[in-house]
């Protein structure tokens, strides 16, 4: 395995099979208290994941996967994700995941005890993941306030200007 300078080896698997293994620029991933970017030379960590979109950076492009939970675990330029369900958008149905999440909300409406209240509940947070990874993501200019970029970097590289 060869990491390219300024690139993080990045390796996404689940039960079922590899999902992907390469270099990329930086990523985010959905953890249990809410998203992690990770970028070159991130300090070494192990954490769970939860429900979400995982977003993988390279060359420009972002590759997105729909992950139920899992675990990541960084270390000197290397991520591994071990994740217990995940999809990629080509392989969700739109009509499916809809249908689904159709059947889950009317089940809410009368759950026949706490346990089936919350397995339930995961199906239905599961359902949204899955279909937020079909809608459009949002261009990264218009999610981001530059300026505050701008500050954040300008203090990474020492600038006392910066609040």
């Amino acid at each position: 395995m060869t990491v390219a300078e300024g690139a993080i080896h990045c390796t996404v698997v689940s039960p079922e099979r590899p999902l992907f293994e390469g270099n990329v620029d930086h990523l985010v991933v959905p953890g249990i208290e809410g998203e992690l970017g990770i970028y070159p030379r991130h300090a070494p960590l192990i954490g769970a994941l939860g429900p979400g979109v995982v977003r993988l950076s390279r060359g420009g492009t972002i590759e997105r996967y729909a992950i139920r939970d899992g675990f990541v675990h960084v270390k000197k330029n290397v991520v591994t994700l071990v994740v217990s369900d995940a999809v990629k958008v080509t392989d969700t149905d739109v009509a499916a995941v809809e249908s689904e999440l159709a059947a889950v909300i009317e089940a809410l409406r009368s759950p026949k005890s706490a346990e089936e209240f919350e397995e339930l509940q995961q199906r239905r947070r599961w359902c949204e993941v899955r279909r937020s990874l079909l809608s459009r993501p949002t261009p990264r200019a218009a999610r981001t306030d530059r300026s505050r970029v701008v500050s954040i970097r300008s203090r990474e590289d020492g600038d006392a200007r910066c609040p």
